[in-house]
């Protein structure tokens, strides 16, 4: 088995999560970068059912874990994993790192073809990573976490978390970053869920549902990194 830097993104999921869940992934990634990675479910508890039954939540590909159709699929295979298992990924190999505490401005924009337009530059006199790429993985140096209250190291910068974003700035979207009242991460809206605004919000990290903005809005931790290293890092 081979190990290398990567990071993988679920097509078709509603809600996400860009930050590093788990310390590695299992799967079979063809190329460098493309869209038809296999990856393995990674299942954590998520409470219960309104019946009473279990309930897991895969954070790889964004799915519930635990009905009836699970269970047959669970006797059958000997093996547990969530309906979305077969589905195909995004993925990057050996994506560019950026140490926010060692950039002067960074400019992550969205490209024509889909892939994202990274600029940097450096504080200092060391080269930092810039052009196009599939994926980024953001991070800093410095003593503190990239969202304060959570031992969040490394955010990694998908093409569906930045459009998501984009769009609903671009469309007049209310903005924010809900952190999830279960286990503190930040919240990422995808899909139809970050072209209207809401209050209810699921966890990609932990599956919870109980999260409730105080006001209608769509969630990105894309958000939260703006805001707090404004002047600094631009999402375009």
């Amino acid at each position: 088995m081979r190990h290398v830097a990567g990071i993988c993104w679920p097509h078709e999921a509603t809600v996400g999560h860009i930050t590093v869940a788990t310390r590695a992934l299992t799967g079979h990634f063809p190329a460098d970068q493309g869209d038809d990675a296999l990856v393995a479910c990674v299942l954590v508890a998520a409470g219960k059912y309104r019946n009473g039954a279990a309930r897991h939540w895969c954070r790889t590909h964004q799915a519930y874990w635990g009905v009836k159709a699970d269970l047959a699929a669970l006797a059958h295979s000997g093996t547990q994993r969530c309906a979305r298992h077969a589905g195909k990924m995004g993925y990057a190999l050996h994506p560019p790192v950026i140490d926010l505490a060692a950039c002067a401005k960074v400019t992550i924009s969205c490209a024509a073809s889909g892939a994202m337009e990274l600029a940097s530059v450096p504080a200092a006199a060391q080269a930092t990573p810039s052009g196009r790429c599939a994926a980024v993985a953001m991070c800093s140096s410095d003593a503190h976490a990239l969202f304060p209250g959570t031992d969040i190291i490394q955010v990694n910068i998908t093409p569906p978390a930045l459009l998501a974003y984009t769009r609903a700035r671009a469309t007049g979207q209310a903005l924010g970053c809900v952190d999830c009242a279960r286990c503190g991460h930040p919240h990422l809206d995808l899909g139809s869920f970050a072209q209207t605004q809401h209050r209810r919000h699921y966890c990609g990290n932990c599956g919870s549902d109980s999260t409730h903005s105080p006001a209608p809005m769509v969630s990105s931790p894309l958000h939260a990194l703006a805001l707090r290293f404004a002047g600094l890092l631009t999402f375009a």
